[in-house]
Parts: structure tokens; C-alpha cells; sequence
């Protein structure tokens, strides 16, 4: 059986490549996306298990993308972790007010198993 789908919506290459890994080799199947609206066009035609999404991206920031997944029906139940390099835990709290939240919140750098412990949580490690 095939590893449950992630999406990885990140600019850094090496970052998300990692990532990438890292899931993988945990049982994960990932996809990595390089902008907002490449992330965007990945989640409506794969349907990931889980979206982890970068605030800083070009053509349109890791809020915007949020916000849009999260006022969608047919996207907004996918669990989304976001990560930053640039926000700092004051600003996560702050979003974590709006009705277009993220289900979790990490700021870079993380170490792998910080991230599979949220994934766990929210969908489940493969078996």
C-alpha cells in the first residue's frame, strides 16, 4: 500500500528536499511544490493526506495560500502545518486567531522528528 500523500510547499529546494526525504523514509509519499500557486493547483489535483506549507514563497506568501485552502470546502479539512523562517511564535499566535488557521505551527529550523510528531497527530504515521 502506497504511503499517504504530503505535500511540501517550499521555495527552498535543498529545505524541501530534505523534508522530502525525511518523510520518505518514514513510509510517506511526497510531492514537493516550489510557489503559492503551483502549491495551490498540487493540493486541488492530488488531495493530499496533509499539506506543509512555508509562509515565504514567491508569487504568493504561505498566508494567502492558507487562507485560500481554508475558505475552499472541498480543500479546508486538510490538515496544514505551516513553518517559517521569519515569523516568530507571537506572530503564529496571532494566526492562530483567524478563522483561516493552521492545524499546527513551526519555526525554522525544526528537527525532522518535531514534524513527523505533528503529522502523527494529525493524520497518523504509516504502517
Amino acid at each position: 500500500m502506497a504511503g499517504k500523500k504530503i505535500l511540501i510547499i517550499e521555495a527552498d529546494r535543498n529545505f524541501a528536499s530534505d523534508l522530502s526525504k525525511s518523510l520518505g523514509s518514514h513510509g510517506f509519499d511526497t510531492s514537493i511544490a516550489g510557489d503559492g500557486k503551483d502549491g495551490l493547483e498540487a493540493v486541488r489535483k492530488s488531495r493530499p493526506a496533509l499539506i506543509v506549507l512555508c509562509v515565504e514563497l514567491p508569487l504568493m506568501s504561505g498566508y494567502s495560500v492558507c487562507n485560500k485552502l481554508k475558505k475552499d470546502s472541498d480543500l479546508k479539512d486538510i490538515p496544514l502545518v505551516f513553518m517559517s523562517s521569519e515569523a516568530t511564535p507571537e506572530t503564529f499566535q496571532q494566526h492562530k486567531k483567524l478563522k483561516t488557521h493552521a492545524d499546527e505551527y513551526l519555526i525554522k529550523p525544526f528537527q525532522p522528528q518535531q514534524l513527523l510528531d505533528i503529522i502523527g497527530t494529525l493524520v497518523g504515521l504509516p504502517t
